[in-house]
């Protein structure tokens, strides 16, 4: 417990070097600075705009319409083309533009606070993230401007999105569109996981990490493993829209559930992917309210854990009248429920928190019991739901629209604003208004629960969902009334908070270092914090090191000598410190990429790679893949080194820790690492709708079509492993100090790539069947393009690196990129001779 008064927690005192450091790093002036910026706060408030921005648009403003039109029977406020676009819209902007931004902004503008860091590992890749997300954003409601707004539901099942039902333009708007923002938030992911995972402040195990950190690692992994199967679930359906293959026509060999499954194992775990980072910022507020550290830490992480594990086990929760056999129904059922389990122990351990604290009643904290209240509700319903028999009543009625909503808004939109009525003041110096915050708070839980709840009743009492009106008689017409009210109290609440952020801005009460006697760092640092976060990164020695620490720069000898090192040195190049991922000791010293206008170049290719395509004009796609290449190797291609060799060797003799100009070498590692495991994700996902549709055809491949012949195979499957080989060799040469042999591995090993692709290339041209006519030619012309894609990736990078390895740029001392190379022609080796087994070998098998 803290009986500390808020003034009186630790502090971080003013430091000499901090106006040189918040020079160093602050982003640069003006409207081209502004593109540049990659700033931690800077993208992470960019975020939280962004998604509120399509809150506004989505989320408020479709809602209050679609419940309008259906206040009264038989109303004709909309017609029922503009309904279906305004929920397609509603529950699409929502998903993937609202709560996502929202929620990787809150983990990009905290975490390097609340870990003691100085900034995120690849601060250029999330300002790539924010572009896209608005990119894509923009592209999605640009269809507008051609009157063909998408209109097949958030969930754009096949075959009403595919080319026979929607043959015009707007389905093809929220696959490209929707999936420009997927990228970004594919990207700032990996950005989360890497900060947390290795840029913690020294002493900061992982059993003293905040809880919103562990939240956001689990959220940030299901990202990778739900948002991928969605963008390859997107990619086969843009091709059969456009390029005419058959992947989901039962007519061909295809399969409309091949996209039902691809989808959900996004979309279930999504609602999670939205729940944990709320639980995250709960986990952090009940102690400080309560002034009452947290119980049951352990058990909190082990059921975060937990719920991202299961979360991917339960996804044809959604497809329980599809007609599934009744052993996989039994599974997905017992499944759903039993998530239910790790979920109570969080709502356990924050109630036991409560029950043993003394409460204080600001708005954060009333936001958090509304949040208690609501998330309950709704998570008893889900597992209503989970129940099979019960599920095969309600599945389509308003009872599950009113589940999802008391889920989504009292789960996840709740702590929502009580983040922001908490963590605001820290950037502002500006407390928000405590009466303004209680209306907003008692406005928007009497209009969610007049709202949602009689949404259930009506639900049993057989409404369906997605309908622009109803005939009166039906008992339907007082609950609708009433639901309708409700979001309107919820829009006036939402209203309110709009003028209390622009009366705080203005006329709010100086919030001071610390004004709700916090226990975590970003507590510490004044208000609002220096553009580096820490001059002298703290030493953390407890889970709440406010209310435990007299001192935060102190304790550790080893340690303390070093971050005060580091205060002082360098002071011309942005140098952070990477720490071990178990035990938070420190591993290196690396510089941190500045600013550039590369990330913007690379996301207005992304753009151009998915607007082309929706115009169907591909060569103006090839032309942004070209624009995102350059892109990509321009916010990467090595900056001269601020200091010499001499110069790193003498600040490691003095403090024994590696220091690394050039790049650090334990986040590079993370970083390809993430990024192999999406490429594997991706694959997976692929490999996974060949076998369901191989599954699906009793004759694989169709009748008249002969397996491939296997020498052109085996030929490229092995020139692609001769040049995995070479790399290493490369690797192995230039840690000895042997330039010339990395030289020539590196040319060995583009060759042997470039035969294989060419090999690959050349087989596929004279294949006796196409991609139009069956399912199986479908899938694989699509497995070979994945495999010449990542190849064609790897020529690339393995061209620039003999590039660099000819003008004398790797030493034994600094080889990063050779190593990351090395890796990714190791990882395209493996996904090519997979390939070849699945689509030369397993076909003889029957």
């Amino acid at each position: 417990m803290s009986d500390r008064p808020p003034d009186q927690t630790p502090q971080v005192e003013p430091h000499p070097s901090d106006q040189i450091l918040s020079d160093l790093w602050d982003d640069p002036p003006g409207f081209w600075g502004k593109l540049k910026a990659v700033q931690n706060d800077a993208i992470g408030k960019r975020l939280l705009g962004t998604g509120f921005f399509f809150l506004l648009l989505g989320g408020s403003v479709d809602s209050l319409v679609m419940r309008l039109q259906l206040a009264v029977p038989e109303n004709d406020l909309v017609s029922p083309q503009l309904y279906n676009e305004l929920f397609t819209n509603h529950g699409s902007v929502t998903m993937f533009l609202v709560i996502l931004p929202i929620f990787e902004g809150f983990a990009i503008l905290m975490l390097p606070l609340l870990l003691g860091a100085r900034e995120m590992p690849f601060p250029r890749l999330g300002a790539f993230s924010f572009f896209t997300f608005l990119f894509g954003g923009l592209l999605y409601y640009s269809s507008t401007l051609f009157n063909a707004v998408p209109d097949a539901g958030w969930f754009a099942y096949t075959p009403l999105s595919g080319p026979q039902f929607s043959p015009d333009l707007a389905i093809d708007f929220w696959v490209l569109g929707l999936g420009v923002a997927e990228v970004g938030a594919i990207a700032a992911a990996v950005e989360i996981i890497v900060g947390i995972m290795k840029m913690r402040a020294p002493g900061m195990t992982l059993v003293r990490m905040p809880l919103f950190a562990w939240a956001f690692l689990v959220t940030a992994f299901m990202i990778l493993f739900a948002f991928t199967p969605l963008i390859i679930g997107s990619l086969l359906l843009e091709l059969d829209r456009g390029f005419g293959t058959q992947f989901f026509n039962p007519a061909a060999g295809g399969s409309t559930l091949l996209w039902q499954h691809l989808f959900w194992i996004f979309g279930h775990p999504e609602v999670y992917i939205q729940f944990l980072p709320a639980t995250g910022i709960i986990s952090m507020m009940v102690p400080v309210f309560m002034r009452r550290k947290i119980v049951g830490y352990n058990w909190i992480v082990a059921s975060l854990v937990a719920v991202g594990f299961l979360s991917f086990g339960l996804w044809a929760h959604h497809m329980f009248a599809v007609g599934l056999p009744p052993i996989v129904l039994a599974f997905f059922a017992a499944a759903s429920m039993v998530i239910a389990i790790p979920a109570g122990v969080q709502v356990f351990a924050w109630v036991a928190t409560i029950w043993r604290g003394r409460p204080v009643w600001k708005t954060p904290f009333l936001f958090v019991v509304g949040f208690l209240v609501l998330f309950v509700l709704g998570g008893i319903t889900g597992v209503m739901v989970a129940a099979v028999p019960f599920d095969l009543q309600a599945h389509d009625s308003y009872f599950v629209v009113g589940h999802l909503h008391y889920v989504l808004i009292g789960g996840v939109a709740f702590p929502i604003f009580a983040g922001i009525y908490y963590w605001l003041p820290k950037y502002t110096n500006r407390l928000l208004n405590e009466r303004l915050g209680k209306w907003n708070f008692w406005l928007l839980f009497t209009g969610v629960n007049l709202a949602f709840f009689p949404m259930h009743i009506v639900g049993l009492k057989g409404m369906p969902r997605r309908v622009y009106t109803y005939p009166a008689g039906l008992g339907w017409d007082i609950y609708n009334l009433i639901s309708t009210i409700g979001v309107i109290v919820v829009v006036v609440g939402i209203v309110v908070f709009l003028v209390n952020l622009v009366y705080s801005h203005f006329r709010g009460e100086p919030a001071g270092h610390n004004p709700w006697g916090g226990d975590t760092l970003e507590w510490a640092s004044p208000s609002p914090p220096l553009q580096h976060q820490w001059s002298i990164p703290p030493i953390v020695r407890s889970r709440h090191p406010l209310w435990d620490q007299q001192n935060l720069t102190s304790g550790d000898p080893a340690n303390e000598r070093l971050t005060r090192a580091l205060a002082a040195w360098p002071l011309r190049w942005r140098a952070a410190l990477v720490t071990g991922t178990s035990d938070a000791e420190p591993e290196e010293i690396f510089r941190v990429a500045g600013p550039s206008l590369w990330p913007f170049v690379a996301a207005c290719g992304t753009v151009a790679i998915f607007g082309a395509e929706l115009l169907k004009l591909r060569l103006g796609a090839f032309a942004g893949a070209a624009i995102v290449a350059i892109g990509v190797i321009g916010w990467n291609w090595p900056q001269p080194a601020p200091i010499t060799e001499e110069e790193e060797a003498a600040f490691e003799a003095e403090h024994d820790i590696p220091v690394r100009v050039g790049g650090s070498v334990a986040v590079a590692r993370w970083g390809m690492g993430l990024m192999l495991l999406f490429t594997a994700i991706a694959f997976a996902s692929l490999l996974l709708s060949y076998f369901y549709l191989r599954v699906e055809n009793p004759t694989w491949p169709p009748a008249g079509v002969a397996p491939p012949a296997l020498p052109f195979g085996i030929t490229s499957a092995l020139l692609a492993s001769v040049s995995a080989l070479a790399m290493a060799f490369g690797l192995r040469s230039i840690r000895r100090g042997s330039q010339t042999r990395l030289q020539l591995a590196v040319g060995g090993a583009l060759l042997a790539l470039a035969f294989g692709m060419a090999g690959l290339i050349l087989e596929l041209g004279r294949l006796p069947f196409d991609s139009k006519l069956h399912a199986y030619g479908s899938i694989f012309y699509t497995l070979a393009g994945f495999v010449a894609v990542v190849a064609f990736a790897a020529l690339v990078m393995g061209a620039l690196t003999l590039y660099w390895a000819l003008k004398g740029e790797y030493s034994a001392r600094r080889h990063v990129p050779v190593l990351n190379v090395t890796r990714f022609f190791t990882a395209t080796a493996v996904i090519w001779v997979i390939n070849f087994a699945v689509l030369y070998l397993t076909p003889r098998l029957t």
